[in-house]
């Protein structure tokens, strides 16, 4: 059962010692860098009404997720995320790590490219890493995503489509749409035409360190993939520092 881009273990003994302490090095290091580094830092907190990713559900209850990211010179960038999640009905704690580099390309256009790993602390058969490359233009940016091996199944490509539109000083609508496509061995033959995509359009209204967003969200895909749709509604409060 594919999932998104905080995807990952299954049915192996709880805390899997290599992947949890690798995981959680890194992500005390970003945390050190915040509180030493600031200019370059940037972390949030946020509580979101479920987790949600690419449409699918990682948790039907209220969520308390935190973010690290840390910028060093030549446009290298590293990150942690942090949130409770529930994969198969199982609880559990999710760490995404990433790293990357960004640079501009002309005054408005700019590439990005980099890896992410996910990892479920209690289920590590479902960890997967993701190789990532894309534009941004101003408002607009694409992502291209590609996983080897996307829960425990074949390989994956993750198109990843974002614009933004200001509606006043505070106030902006963000748009996003992405589309999945499995293929690759670990997928049955029928599998290979079930793309699934999905939509998301929401505001947000910042004042101060907070924002507040709120909007809707679907999934299209094809009726034989068992995956948890995610609420059509989605709200969330974060605060930046």
């Amino acid at each position: 059962m594919p999932i998104d881009d905080h995807d990952r273990k299954r049915g192996q003994p709880a805390f899997p010692a290599p992947a949890l302490t690798g995981a959680l090095a890194f992500f005390l290091a970003a945390m050190l860098l915040a509180r030493g580094a600031c200019a370059q830092t940037s972390a949030d907190v946020t509580l979101v009404s479920e987790y949600a990713m690419r449409g699918v559900s990682l948790g039907a209850h209220p969520a308390l997720q935190l973010r690290v990211d840390h910028d060093f010179d030549a446009g290298w960038y590293a990150g942690a995320f942090a949130s409770p999640a529930t994969l198969y009905g199982r609880g559990q704690g999710q760490l995404i790590v990433y790293g990357g580099r960004a640079l501009p390309l002309t005054s408005r256009l700019s590439w990005d490219a980099g890896i992410t790993r996910t990892m479920f602390l209690r289920d590590s058969r479902y960890d997967y890493h993701e190789f990532y490359a894309g534009l941004a233009l101003e408002r607009i940016s694409a992502r291209l995503s590609y996983a080897p091996v996307y829960y425990a199944m074949g390989r994956t490509v993750y198109l990843d489509l974002n614009g933004g539109v200001p509606l006043g000083e505070r106030l902006a609508l963000a748009l996003h749409a992405g589309l999945l496509h499995p293929f690759g061995t670990g997928y049955r033959r029928d599998d290979h035409d079930r793309d699934r995509a999905d939509l998301r359009a929401t505001l947000a209204y910042d004042t101060g360190d907070w924002r507040v967003q709120g909007g809707w969200q679907t999934l299209i895909h094809a009726s034989g993939i068992d995956v948890p749709r995610a609420r059509a509604l989605v709200a969330s409060v974060s605060l930046r520092y």
